[in-house]
């Protein structure tokens, strides 16, 4: 006979994101955890105690992943998989991920006090290092559980500074062995970090995949002059060149789609002297959209007009693609269910595509994975401004619960 499904306690999941913000508070309201800081395992001993209290077992991977997993009726068949990350950006938000992995707790929570079994096993996941704000690019945890790491490369991660991501992982206690257990299916609760469900008035949205990133460093090198004896005519400028790349490069992407996002987040002038034309400029761009031909398109469009600006301010230019995330098409069948479970709760949604990168990009690659988005205001993320209404996270939760209790079921 199937039981009913509970319903999940939203004010005990807004308590968890409120004690969970106590960890890293930045004084306007947000948070800084960076992964495997004091604060990252701070919060990770606070979510295992949390797990254990609800009957869950952790679990600790190779990449410091932690798994609470909550035994089903059939021990050995692939389990089903949700959560996302804990650690933040440097003056980031209490929800970006965070809500993600909350959910998941109040899911188990939610089926220990009302005595609900699964077929399959459950698990909810903190993924390290999602962020890449210590360790670039991030994806570290959710990238190694897929197989897309090398031993290697994990090896050689480091911070800016010099710090070891294992010997990281080794200080604060989390540098463990990978769990036997096979994924079935992996489903992601998050914040949308974008404006499109406030603007619908939707508290939910379905996630069926995620755009396309690339990364670029673009590294100008002109002549270090002085400023005063210098005429403008006789110049190698390369922060003039980087300035003309950025205007163009966002002029001509725009002209070949109004979809794309095309972001400069870093630049570094040398010698950054107040009195000395700057001989090197290097700058960051972002570059996403859900299209590889556009992609492919924008990259090329970025590495002429690079050159192109760089030869008019007599300078030479180095155009690196640093990062490479293909766009992701989640599983039809996770996402149907998703939207399937929406529709059985008179609740309603819309398909969207993920402008962001998750976690459930990398696992896609090796389990049936899907998405679920909950409203969050002015679409604010990466910021400590974030913030999503408690009955929207309670919504996002609660077709959580009805799609992991269906996945878990074996027919």
């Amino acid at each position: 006979m199937k039981q009913e499904t509970p319903r999940i306690d939203s004010q005990r999941l807004w308590e968890s994101l409120e004690d969970m913000a106590c960890i890293g508070a930045l004084p306007s309201g947000g948070c800084r955890r960076l992964s495997l800081t004091d604060e990252d395992q701070a919060a990770r001993d606070v979510f295992a105690e949390w797990c254990r209290e609800a009957g869950c077992e952790m679990h600790v991977d190779g990449f410091g992943n932690q798994f609470a997993v909550r035994t089903g009726r059939v021990p050995n068949a692939p389990i089903v998989l949700f959560g996302s990350h804990l650690d933040t950006q440097p003056n980031g938000g209490r929800y970006d991920g965070i809500y993600g992995v909350l959910a998941g707790l109040e899911i188990m929570r939610t089926l220990a006090v009302n005595g609900i079994e699964t077929d399959r096993s459950l698990a909810v996941v903190n993924w390290t290092n999602e962020e890449g704000v210590r360790f670039s690019p991030g994806l570290t945890g959710s990238k190694g559980f897929s197989g897309a790491i090398s031993a290697e490369e994990l090896g050689a991660l480091k911070t800016p500074d010099g710090a070891s991501f294992l010997s990281e992982l080794e200080r604060i206690g989390y540098l463990g062995r990978a769990p036997a257990f096979k994924v079935a299916s992996y489903f992601e609760a998050h914040i949308e970090q974008g404006p499109v469900l406030e603007a619908a008035e939707l508290s939910v949205g379905v996630v069926n995949g995620v755009q396309g990133v690339r990364w670029f460093e673009v590294v100008v090198t002109g002549a270090d002059r002085h400023a005063g004896t210098t005429p403008m005519s006789m110049r190698a400028d390369s922060y003039m060149a980087a300035a003309r790349i950025a205007l163009v490069v966002r002029e001509r992407l725009l002209v070949l789609t109004p979809d794309i996002r095309v972001t400069i987040g870093r630049v570094d002038v040398k010698p950054g002297s107040v009195n000395t034309v700057p001989g090197e400029t290097a700058f960051s761009i972002d570059l996403r959209h859900p299209s590889t031909e556009i992609l492919d398109e924008a990259e090329a469009l970025i590495v002429a007009l690079a050159t192109q600006e760089a030869t008019a301010e007599a300078c030479t230019v180095q155009t690196t693609r640093t990062f490479h995330l293909p766009p992701v098409r989640f599983n039809p069948g996770c996402v149907e269910l998703v939207a399937s479970m929406a529709k059985a709760a008179s609740l309603p949604t819309i398909e969207m595509v993920s402008g962001a990168m998750h976690d459930a990009c990398a696992i896609s690659t090796v389990a049936p994975t899907a998405m679920i988005f909950t409203a969050c205001r002015g679409g604010i993320s990466h910021s400590e401004d974030e913030f999503a209404e408690p009955d929207d996270l309670a919504a996002g939760c609660q077709l959580l619960l009805e799609t992991v209790l269906s996945a878990a079921r074996i027919i």
